[in-house]
């Protein structure tokens, strides 16, 4: 949301960027049971921030209490700095929101211009803005020329790209999308994620997803979150994560805190193994391979930082150029999204034993 003193004919303005979403200290529970315990979070304007967890996290709720359809047992929820227990606010912030639930109630009878017209008389569109709407969404998602068919004789990729549509149909500026590939084939899933982020992108919106999909949340989210058993574990980016699970070298495997640094050579001139550990600090352990070259897979001291692995990376690289060998690879390997994923949930699970 912006707070701002603009004047639209004017060259200045001064604005001050808050946060889209900010969650501070939230519970859910449902009978007996606790959905949310106590999480705390707030997305950036114009983010792409990634909900990530097995079923049960509380990925769903979340989702939920930020669109108004339910509320917060405890805590405080402001959308666009608008809070959802005031009831004068929720129409408001319903307008602001798209959202794309994880089993969307698209009108198969309808053609896909009529769904599009259906919820845009329901935002209160007018007929002139609604008849825009349509023909410059579908255009983008590439499904004008089947706006005629009806919503049940579309795959279910070209279903999901209508729900999206629908979300989009009002211009929200916040867009909320529970498994937004989910039962969808490799093609229309890598779809649906360029349509994600060409849409963010264009449009300026703040997105928040909930995926089980590790691959769509890495290649779409500027941030993510993991959640279990309705609380936050982590939240940062993938590299500020992977720099949280290096400084606790206690809790997880070596093999994951480990970055590695893979080395081909074509010629080796005077290197040898012995001579590097001996004059480069910071290597744990070694591994020779034959490829079309001969390769070295160096495991580096995961208590080094992300600038320190870096200059360790350039050490060797030049120690190597220094005593006449000839590189024609060099490639580090840090732990993926979903080894960081597993063992965090892992270590969340043991922990509750």
């Amino acid at each position: 949301m912006l707070t701002q003193e603009f004047d639209r004919n004017s060259s200045t303005s001064r604005y001050e960027v808050t946060n889209a979403i900010s969650i501070k200290d939230v519970s859910k529970t449902f009978g007996t049971f606790t959905a949310l315990d106590m999480i705390n979070l707030d997305v950036k304007e114009g983010e792409i921030f990634g909900l990530l967890g097995p079923n049960g996290a509380g990925k769903t709720t979340t989702m939920r209490i930020l669109s108004c359809l339910i509320r917060p047992t405890s805590g405080s929820v402001l959308v666009e700095g608008m809070n959802v227990l005031d009831k004068e606010k929720t129409v408001e912030i319903r307008k602001r929101i798209g959202l794309l639930t994880e089993n969307p109630n698209i009108y198969e009878r309808l053609t896909a211009e009529q769904n599009l017209r259906f919820f845009a008389k329901a935002y209160g569109l007018s007929e002139s803005l609604t008849e825009q709407r349509i023909t410059e969404i579908l255009r983008g998602f590439d499904l004008l020329d089947r706006r005629k068919d009806k919503a049940g004789t579309f795959s279910k990729g070209m279903k999901q790209k209508l729900a999206i549509a629908r979300a989009l149909i009002h211009k929200p500026s916040l867009l909320l999308l529970d498994e937004p590939t989910s039962a969808l084939d490799a093609e229309s899933a890598k779809s649906i994620r360029e349509l994600i982020l060409e849409t963010a992108q264009k449009y300026k919106h703040t997105v928040m997803l909930s995926t089980h999909n590790l691959d769509d949340a890495s290649r779409l989210c500027d941030r993510i979150a993991i959640l279990n058993k309705g609380q936050i574990l982590t939240k940062g980016t993938e590299n500020e994560i992977a720099s949280e699970i290096r400084g606790s070298s206690d809790l997880f495997e070596v093999s994951l805190n480990s970055n590695k640094l893979r080395v081909e050579l074509m010629e080796l001139g005077a290197f040898s193994v012995q001579k590097l550990l001996a004059n480069v600090s910071g290597i744990t352990d070694v591994r020779s391979y034959m490829n079309s070259h001969q390769g070295y897979e160096f495991s580096i001291d995961p208590k080094l930082s992300e600038l320190e692995v870096d200059m360790l990376v350039s050490k060797v690289t030049s120690f190597i150029v220094g005593l006449g060998g000839e590189i024609t690879l060099v490639q580090q390997i840090k732990p993926s999204l979903e080894d960081m994923y597993m063992q965090i949930i892992s270590m969340s699970r043991n922990s509750t034993r």
